[in-house]
């Protein structure tokens, strides 16, 4: 694990239970989110058939967005680098026979190649530099199998951070965290996938859709493995 995961990994820990806690119902009023989750979904089962249909939440922090996935008929595993997350996610959701949570590394997922038919990755990429960035579109193009489906968001911009800048945090809900919140233009986000091994299948924007949500422009990528990852 990187020196600046470790750094991810420990302000997460400090901040997991309120996390978890302030962003309990938050999908309630996440309307485009819930139909993107829903059209992920379906684009997973409609490309496999019986066990196959395993994905992963790639960042899953307390869960809520893999419990919605499961609801959806999808067996998912969270992977998350805060064991303190992961235990929320534990704590709040199961024993659940299609959710399990386990600690892991965006950079070095614990799965095979080519082991899941999908996977998504909600704002878990915007604490990484650009180059790390890029390593994790491959490592998760190793692991999704041709055919599976990745759903990727980031932030691309707000007052006073446009792309390419980072807003920092030494303070969170009076922790001590130390994060780097990096604003990330969604065509680099593009040509980063397409590099790994991606198509594109579809590109939305909006901005804040909750008063609890950070006031940013935000980017979401829809999009479909199609080669074999790129050689290390």
């Amino acid at each position: 694990m990187s020196a600046q995961e470790l750094v991810i990994r420990a302000s997460y820990d400090a901040v997991a239970s309120r996390y978890a806690e302030e962003f309990a119902d938050d999908l309630a009023d996440k309307i485009l989110d819930r139909a993107l989750l829903a059209a992920f979904a379906e684009t997973v089962r409609r490309t496999t058939t019986g066990d196959g249909s395993c994905v992963a939440d790639l960042g899953c922090g307390p869960g809520y967005e893999a419990r919605q996935l499961a609801g959806l008929g999808l067996d998912v595993i969270g992977i998350d680098l805060s064991p303190a997350m992961i235990t929320e996610a534990q704590r709040r959701h199961m024993p659940h026979r299609r959710l399990d949570f386990r600690v892991g590394s965006l950079l070095a997922l614990p799965f095979a190649d080519a082991a899941l038919a999908g996977a998504i990755a909600l704002y878990s990429v915007i604490h990484l530099p650009r180059e790390e960035r890029a390593l994790i579109y491959k490592e998760i193009a190793r692991v999704v199998r041709p055919g599976g489906s990745l759903l990727i968001s980031v932030h691309t911009s707000a007052a006073e951070f446009p792309p390419g800048s980072i807003r920092h945090m030494d303070q969170w809900w009076d922790h001590t965290v130390s994060l780097d919140g990096h604003f990330i233009d969604a065509d680099e986000v593009l040509a980063g996938l397409l590099e790994a091994g991606f198509t594109i299948d579809a590109r939305l924007e909006r901005g804040p859709s909750t008063a609890r949500e950070f006031p940013s422009r935000r980017a979401y990528l829809l999009a479909t493995r199609h080669t074999a990852p790129p050689a290390p």
